[in-house]
């Protein structure tokens, strides 16, 4: 099993062993690091029977013309030349968030969450999509309006420096069902 964890791994605490998944997957940039990189932990007996895909660098123990012995985790999947300025920015970002605290963040994003929550429930023509329940959903509220086009909407919201997100999200047929556009 494959854990997408590039929402939940910035604001709140994970751990891969009480998940008990194969793999687990999340991207440097949603916790404040670089873009084009992220991280993948796969489980060692799992990674350990896989062959790597890409060749060259030191992956390879050995080489003759009849096999090929790779070398140990995690240097068997790293093929040529490893994103070594990313990859250190990115553990500054994992250290800077670990320094702030897990369960700090996620405690300020549910008192966040609570207090949006609450506000836009006395907005008549909004409706909130998901749970109402803050301890029951991530910081995120996906809503839509009774009359105004998503786009309209973050257009009037950004002209007060309010910044939403809108459009698809790579969830195209959610968002018609909820909308009708």
């Amino acid at each position: 099993m494959l854990v997408d964890a590039a929402q939940s791994v910035p604001h709140m605490p994970i751990d891969v062993q009480s998940l008990d998944c194969d793999f687990l997957a999340f991207s440097a940039h949603k916790m404040l690091g670089p873009t084009g990189i992220g991280v993948l932990y796969g489980r060692p007996e799992l990674l350990e029977s896989m062959p790597p895909f890409l060749y060259g660098g030191d992956m390879i123990i050995e080489v003759t013309y009849e096999d090929a012995r790779w070398n140990d985790l995690p240097y068997k999947f790293e093929a040529g030349t490893p994103n070594i300025a990313d990859a250190v920015a990115t553990g500054a970002a994992v250290d800077y968030l670990t320094d702030l605290g897990m369960e700090r963040i996620a405690a300020h994003e549910r008192d966040l969450t609570a207090y949006a929550l609450e506000r836009m429930a006395e907005i008549e023509t909004v409706k909130i999509l998901g749970p109402t329940d803050p301890s029951a959903r991530g910081a995120v509220i996906s809503f839509v309006h009774d009359t105004l086009h998503p786009h309209d909407l973050g257009t009037a919201l950004d002209s007060m420096g309010i910044a939403i997100r809108t459009g698809h999200h790579c969830a195209m047929p959610l968002g018609y069902a909820a909308t009708g556009w």
